[in-house]
């Protein structure tokens, strides 16, 4: 089942503070690079793809299992159908980070691909191997359940 994180601060420090400008994101703008939606369902762009070390450096909880489930998604409501059956084990404990990834930010060579995220489990339609490429997508998001304790 779901379950909210112990916080103990959102703002990222150190190494994660200094590479969340390289992604565009104002860590100084807590609304913008942070969403609690429900219960155990986050988006920490300050973390950016990194949700792991924000649990281990930002809160009280600790991962039990890293690689419980992760993909691609148009959002949280996708993950939380998609993985419905393990996230309702009552036996175990839950919480799923998400990092944005928008089109407009990408540099037109290179940049975010949507092989080695994981399953994409949205309704888009992408066709190429880059998100910039696909201009008829805005936006999609990175997504990863841990299981903590």
């Amino acid at each position: 089942m779901l379950k909210d994180l112990d916080i103990i601060s959102i703002i990222p420090s150190g190494i994660m503070a200094m590479l969340a400008p390289m992604h565009n994101v104002d860590i100084t703008d807590a609304d913008s690079m942070f969403s609690h939606y429900e219960t155990g369902v986050y988006r920490h762009d300050g973390f950016k793809f990194n949700f792991d070390c924000f649990i281990e450096e930002n809160c009280l909880n600790r991962i039990k299992d890293k690689w419980t489930a992760y993909g691609v998604c148009d959002n949280y409501k996708q993950v939380l159908e998609y993985h419905k059956e393990l996230l309702n084990d009552t036996n175990k404990s839950y919480v799923i980070g998400l990092s944005t990834v928008n089109r407009k930010d990408q540099p037109d060579d290179g940049g975010w691909r949507w092989s080695g995220w994981g399953p994409y489990i949205g309704t888009q339609s992408p066709q190429h191997e880059y998100i910039y490429n696909d201009v008829h997508i805005d936006t999609v998001y990175c997504y990863h359940i841990y299981e903590i304790t």
